[in-house]
């Protein structure tokens, strides 16, 4: 068989489409070799963030981690996953002590927490402010006093004595520590001025109904003859249980007033604190 006739019978499995561009290959294969080198370096950049991810109990501020002994005097915000963010006012001296416990020298901070009630501390030169669940602005002078505004949940005030203050009140620290009671934002302003001057017989009278939380603090604060006082406007706006009576405010038991604080969170519009140990009302 001669070569023009072997070639004409495997003529039909001849291809007759156009050559390949074998360009157009290479080209491929660096293209899938470039998407392989840049998923492989995607791989290490989020290795490398969680590495350097910081714990879920650190504080941060930016990229930075707050150390024990660090000293904050700028306008900042730190965070924390485990507890929430504090924004650092201007002029102010905030120290991190350790954990989730922090010092406000002087200055004005805002803090806002998810973390379980407890956890999150500030100490002042004349108080602790202790989280109790909630979001707060608190500011302290040069001289010590200070003033906590609370706009969720509570907030515990302690040195000697306890300031529980809850959401829309407020409370004082006083230049030898003393706490004020909590008191409503939307009460009267010649209410509050009152209050802060301890002067019952023109606040007594101003109280509403909603006011009958910082009845019940007054308590602590008062005289023999006070106490009365305020016995008889408080249960003018929130009659007392049985059993807590005006021999029992005369001979301060204090005890014997517990009863009356279910209804008194009711009249003024809060809730009780949601802890795992049940917190007794100040004494």
């Amino acid at each position: 068989m001669n070569e023009e006739r072997l070639e004409a019978l495997l003529s039909v499995y001849r291809y007759r489409g156009p050559m390949p561009d074998f360009r157009s290959v290479e080209r491929g294969r660096t293209r899938r070799q470039s998407w392989i080198w840049l998923a492989a370096a995607a791989a290490v950049l989020v290795v490398v963030a969680i590495t350097l991810r910081p714990p879920g109990n650190a504080w941060t501020m930016g990229l930075r981690t707050v150390r024990p002994g660090d000293v904050i005097s700028s306008r900042v915000r730190l965070r924390s996953r485990e507890v929430g963010i504090i924004d650092v006012g201007n002029d102010t001296t905030l120290r991190f002590i350790g954990k989730n416990r922090f010092e406000l020298s002087v200055g004005t901070i805002h803090a806002k927490t998810t973390s379980p009630p407890g956890i999150f501390i500030v100490d002042t030169p004349r108080a602790r402010a202790v989280d109790l669940g909630c979001e707060y602005t608190l500011t302290i002078a040069p001289n010590g006093t200070g003033l906590l505004r609370v706009s969720a949940g509570w907030v515990g005030l302690n040195n000697w004595g306890q300031a529980l203050v809850p959401q829309g009140a407020k409370a004082t620290i006083g230049p030898h520590g003393q706490l004020s009671p909590p008191i409503f934002e939307d009460a009267s302003p010649a209410f509050q001025e009152a209050i802060l001057r301890h002067d019952l017989k023109t606040a007594l009278p101003l109280a509403r109904r909603r006011d009958a939380l910082t009845l019940i603090n007054l308590f602590r604060f008062a005289t023999t003859d006070e106490r009365l006082m305020v016995y008889d406007r408080l249960n003018q706006l929130v009659p007392a249980p049985p059993g807590v009576t005006r021999d029992a405010i005369r001979n301060w038991e204090f005890l014997r007033v517990d009863p009356w604080w279910a209804d008194v969170f009711k009249a003024s519009g809060v809730n009780a604190i949601k802890k795992k140990k049940r917190m007794l009302p100040p004494s």
